[in-house]
């Protein structure tokens, strides 16, 4: 009363949905509890009541890397520094395809869960990028001693860093120096990398796109982007920056701070010396430009630059912003920045230019690409 060999089973042909393997190495996701029903609520009774034995057959197996018909995916990033896009829960379709849209993971910008309002300065920026440029005497295989510490830029991405042109140019120049002679250091938070040796990345750089409107005689449009060679490992110590979402956000914003490593190393404190930082307010142009007049250095401020002075009440300020190639930052909101922690921080301006070393009064104006008005430029040159 039974019947020989296995019970037939009409299936289509193409229901089942691949998932290559490759997905998981590529883009740092993993599979997340995956529930696999083999039939629909329509589908199930019906091959029941078609069994004349032993209950609903078993479906045949699938090639490796195939699923079954309405089988669920869950995805999350793996690691609390990325974030993904696209649908975190897909579902095998009668058509062969995936639900939803194609899962990605990258690395989460401006996230400093670790600032303290009360300490600045001994807050590890983990965007801020060191650029070393190698000493005219030096050779293709140089010692560390003949690369020299220039400026500070901010890692937007795991394979690139903004910085102001005229860090990456010769004096006077408008087209950027031979890419063997400059390297970013990433991860590091005290001037000397022998303090720091296992968090630091020393990446090459694959070429540096300087902005075409640059005027190395005003320092107009004093932004370039170095595309590097080797990516940027993220982690806790080394995570990217974000641009400003609108060109005019940092105009409500009225103050940032300014972080970065002055050219000049501070024989006081030696190797105990860390990225500089400090607390400044934006200006108008105005005043700006007739401080520096009345100084006998007659500027123009152009639409692409902001001006910002310190906020001398800043107490634990350790820094001298004209005398400091470093980048310009604030907290996603605006009107405080101990809000920081629970909000991202954004790139606002690079230094540009100020008065001369030595003089680091607290009422001088320092000016800054103001790098909102690139972002459209900066990230056509970071893909």
């Amino acid at each position: 009363g039974t019947w020989s060999g296995k019970q037939p089973l009409c299936l289509r042909g193409a229901v089942a949905c691949s998932l290559r393997s490759t997905v998981f190495s590529t883009l740092t996701i993993i599979r997340k509890s995956p529930v696999l029903r083999l039939y629909s609520s329509v589908l199930a009774p019906q091959l029941q009541s078609d069994s004349p034995t032993h209950g609903p057959p078993s479906l045949p197996q699938l090639p490796p890397g195939y699923h079954q018909l309405y089988t669920h995916i869950e995805y999350e990033c793996a690691s609390t520094f990325y974030h993904h896009s696209g649908s975190s829960r897909r579902t095998c379709l009668k058509t062969g395809k995936w639900s939803g849209r194609h899962v990605s993971c990258s690395p989460v910008c401006g996230k400093h869960p670790t600032f303290d309002q009360e300490r600045p300065v001994d807050s590890h920026w983990p965007w801020l990028a060191a650029i070393y440029r190698r000493s005219s005497n030096g050779h293709r295989h140089s010692q560390a001693s003949d690369w020299l510490l220039v400026c500070s830029g901010a890692l937007v991405n795991q394979r690139s860093v903004v910085v102001a042109a005229h860090c990456v140019t010769e004096l006077g120049k408008v087209y950027p120096l031979d890419t063997v002679k400059i390297k970013v250091v990433v991860g590091k938070h005290h001037r000397d990398d022998q303090r720091d040796s296992k968090g630091l990345q020393h990446l090459r750089v694959a070429s540096i796109v300087v902005h075409p409107n640059y005027d190395p005689n005003i320092l107009d449009s004093d932004i370039a982007v170095v595309k590097l060679l080797d990516k940027a490992r993220i982690g806790e110590r080394v995570l990217p920056l974000c641009l400003s979402a609108i060109q005019e956000e940092e105009v409500t914003a009225g103050q940032g701070l300014v972080t970065g490593w002055s050219p000049l190393p501070d024989p006081d404190l030696g190797p105990d010396e860390k990225a500089r930082v400090g607390l400044v307010h934006l200006a108008d142009v105005v005043p700006c430009e007739q401080q520096y007049a009345r100084n006998g250095v007659p500027v123009s401020v152009t639409d692409n630059m902001l001006c910002a002075g310190e906020k001398p009440d800043y107490g634990t300020s350790n820094i001298c912003p004209s005398d400091t190639g470093g980048i310009l930052v604030s907290p996603a909101n605006p009107n405080e920045i101990q809000g920081a922690n629970a909000g991202l921080w954004r790139l606002l301006g690079l230094v540009s230019f100020g008065y001369d070393e030595g003089e680091c009064d607290p009422g001088l104006y320092t000016v800054y690409t103001r790098v909102s008005n690139f972002k459209d430029w900066i990230e056509s040159n970071m893909k």
